[in-house]
């Protein structure tokens, strides 16, 4: 049957250009010169990858003849009708030097071949060689269409509907055809140029192309850029919806929103968790432009104005109860720098000297300052500064400032040593001996201490004395006496740290009562009774005293004080 013949099968007579068997058979090849083959006019395809194939041509030989015609209008010539990229490698051998590549093998078609049935051929081996984009295939589909009507003019019949016959010339699915038919013939100029440049994905371009042209136009004009394909069919589906993107909404001052493209636009940028507004709500009362966390950026002008006055307000509210909170720490820093500041004058320290308290460093010229009320915006103030004892360099402060560690830890607000505490510490706690506090001058005649070596000469009428209370180191498991200052102690890789705290309803407070101690570490503690009391008592260091060597602990007043060593 003959290929113009009524039932000719398009698809048999096309899948024969790219699987031509040269080993026999009615086809016969002839080898032509190289320079006497021409290439189509309608052969639209890149000659891409040409390296590869040359290199693959010269070691394994051309494997497939090109398809040629003779060239009507140049006697003795041919024109290529399939393996334009074929001659193209083999001319770049030639002028390489490969001279037994000028002869080249190929099949001669029929001359009486109808023109639309060569161009298909041209396009069913194209397909083969080298990928098409989709803007590509839909000119393609739109080509192969046309030459199909051509043919079934000339006589040929195809089975079926014509869209399976371009889809199986084209070598794409017949649904795919489809939506490339409607992006041609239905979407405007704006995105075509996007699409057929390969920078709009056939998803955009279908969803975009089955808006109405005007709204198309409207989006183009509207978005700096094409939207995505998730946006595209958002857009579409609400649009079906009968979203139109028009808000009838009105401003304050009575004038109609006329804000429609940048509720299109707002739309379309959205993220995709977020949700859309459509122009169905004013700024003004949309949550999302009130809203802390990616607030709208599309917002009105008046909603933005509203919204920064909203948030500068938050933020004066939030500055002034930090401000609120920050005055009360500085009154009590205050107190605490003119607490300090005699102990510093005392030891002659210059202004740049750091004092070490707490984890922080503070220079002789601050704590000057602050004694005098200087200070900066109280709103960066989040707790009081030289509390007493928070000192964590005790010892070295208390070489510094050639004062007790008694002074340091809020245990006494006269800051020099008491009499005979000037040495260093001994091995185990020390006592103070001296029956007033530290700093006091004691009169010559009131002896607070007593010799033990002259027990036996004291008169028998003196006054039986009451034995003394007893005090010692406890461990923490037991429970502190309620409302008594106790001495806590604590091994650290620095050294013994001791603090001053009260123990009252189930909780340990520092000496000035304001504050809890919360957080509280500790491994033994030692009842400090108050000054002044007349309680006699003695320091029992036989049991539960610290490993390490603790500074003059005050125990209080009495006729007889005493340490066991």
């Amino acid at each position: 049957m003959s290929e113009t013949g009524k039932g000719f099968n398009l698809a048999a007579a096309l899948a024969g250009v790219s699987k031509l068997d040269t080993s026999g058979g009615a086809q016969q090849i002839e080898y032509i010169d190289i320079g006497l083959l021409d290439g189509d006019p309608r052969n639209r395809r890149d000659l891409r990858g040409l390296e590869e194939l040359a290199a693959n041509i010269e070691l394994l030989g051309l494997r497939q003849p090109l398809r040629v015609r003779e060239n009507p209008d140049a006697p003795g010539r041919f024109i290529i009708v399939s393996g334009h990229r074929r001659r193209a490698a083999l001319q770049r051998l030639v002028d390489d030097g490969g001279a037994e590549f000028a002869q080249v093998p190929c099949i001669r078609d029929n001359p009486a071949q109808s023109s639309a049935l060569q161009e298909l051929r041209l396009i069913f081996d194209n397909l083969d060689t080298q990928p098409y984009s989709d803007a590509e295939k839909a000119k393609l589909a739109a080509r192969v269409e046309e030459l199909l009507y051509l043919l079934k003019e000339e006589g040929l019949e195809f089975p079926g509907r014509m869209r399976d016959q371009v889809a199986a010339a084209c070598k794409i699915s017949a649904p795919k055809l489809a939506r490339l038919k409607i992006i041609r013939e239905k979407l405007v100029p704006e995105y075509m140029g996007l699409f057929e440049k390969d920078k709009l994905p056939e998803q955009a371009a279908y969803a975009l192309a089955r808006l109405p042209e005007d709204f198309q136009k409207r989006l183009a004009n509207a978005l700096s850029e094409a939207p995505s394909g998730s946006a595209a069919e958002k857009v579409l589906k609400k649009y079906n919806e009968g979203w139109r993107w028009e808000p009838e909404l009105q401003c304050p001052d009575g004038n109609s929103c006329k804000r429609g493209d940048t509720f299109l636009r707002r739309d379309c940028e959205a993220p995709g968790w977020a949700s859309w507004c459509g122009g169905q709500t004013c700024c003004l009362e949309c949550k999302q432009a009130k809203a802390d966390c990616a607030p709208c950026e599309r917002m009105c002008s008046k909603a933005k104005a509203r919204r920064k006055s909203a948030k500068d307000e938050a933020a004066e509210a939030a500055h002034k109860r930090k401000q609120k909170a920050g005055r009360k720490y500085q009154k009590e820093t205050q107190v605490y720098a003119k607490r300090l500041l005699p102990a510093i004058d005392a030891a002659g320290l210059p202004e740049d000297e750091m004092i070490r308290w707490n984890y922080s460093r503070y220079t002789v010229a601050e704590v000057r300052r602050w004694a005098a009320g200087e200070f900066d915006d109280p709103a960066g103030w989040y707790q009081a500064r030289l509390t007493p004892g928070e000192c964590k360099a005790d010892v070295e402060m208390s070489q510094l400032l050639g004062c007790s560690t008694d002074f340091l830890m809020g245990l006494t607000d006269n800051f020099r040593p008491p009499a005979g505490t000037e040495q260093p510490p001994q091995e185990g706690p020390a006592l103070e001996t001296d029956g007033t506090e530290a700093g006091e001058d004691v009169p010559a005649s009131e002896e607070t201490t007593q010799d033990v070596s002259n027990l036996d000469t004291i008169s028998d009428d003196e006054p039986e004395e009451v034995p003394a209370r007893r005090i010692r180191w406890e461990s923490r498991g037991r429970t502190p006496p309620e409302g008594k200052t106790i001495l806590t102690y604590e091994p650290t890789n620095d050294g013994p740290v001791y603090r001053a705290v009260v123990w009252k309803e189930g909780q340990f407070k520092f000496p000035n009562g304001k504050k809890f101690a919360s957080g509280l570490q500790f491994t033994k503690w030692l009842e400090v009774p108050p000054p002044a009391s007349g309680e006699e008592f003695q320091l029992d260091l036989t049991s539960g005293s610290p490993p390490e060597p603790s500074e003059a602990v005050p125990v209080g007043k009495g006729g007889r004080n005493g340490a066991e060593r």
